[in-house]
Order: C-alpha cells, then structure tokens, then sequence
C-alpha cells in the first residue's frame, strides 16, 4: 500500500517560513536541524520538511501553482488574518460553500495553500 508520508517546501527565509506555518497554521515543530524544519502535518503520520535555499540558488525557489497544499481548519477568518500578518496572500476571495469556506493563499515564499473550514 503507497501512503503520502509528506512534502518538502524549498524556502529562501527558514524562520518567516517557520513561522507562517506555526503561527499561521498552527502546525507543530517536530525537529529542526541546520537548514530544514521538520513539521507535524496533522496526527503525526504526515510531515511538511521546511529547507532554506542559498540565495545563489534562485531557480529552484520558482513556484507556481503547484505543489498546492490542503489543510483543514478551524475558525477560517482567523488563520487568514494571521498568516496575512505573517507575510501570506489571498489568491482571490472567501467562498463560502456548502461543504464549508474555501480559500487559497500564497505562503510568503509565494507557495499555495488552500484552507477548508467545514460546513456546520
């Protein structure tokens, strides 16, 4: 059986991206050594590795619309507020749909995020 174990995000700022995704999301810090930030991404079987890149290294930083991380939340309004303060980007309005609130935003390293607040 394949199982995602977790994703690696290449970023120029390992401490604003830390805290973007700690802050931010809530998202825990499992371990951090030199340039790499292991987080809990949920329930301890899944982990989003943060690793800063040389500044020289520039290509490998271009992002577009993909990867495109998913996170469930809770209280939406409040995780956008904060990662806004935090450096993100909303990638166009709220919606609100029957399943819930969607939206999508760009981490300051221009990653795309999408949150999900289910529906009551």
């Amino acid at each position: 059986v394949t199982r995602f174990r977790g994703a690696v995000l290449l970023v120029r700022d390992l401490e604003a991206a830390t805290q973007f995704f700690t802050g931010g999301l809530g998202l825990a810090v499992i371990h951090r050594a030199g340039s790499t930030v292991e987080l809990d991404g949920g329930g301890g079987e899944t982990t989003l590795s943060i690793q800063a890149v040389d500044a020289g290294n520039e290509a490998v930083l271009s992002v577009g619309y993909s990867p495109f991380l998913n996170f469930d939340v809770k209280d939406m309004d409040q995780k956008v507020y904060r990662m806004v303060q935090l450096g993100g980007k909303l990638d166009g309005a709220i919606e609100y749909l029957p399943s819930g609130k969607v939206a999508a935003m760009r981490t300051p390293d221009g990653h795309m995020i999408g949150l999900h607040e289910p529906g009551a």
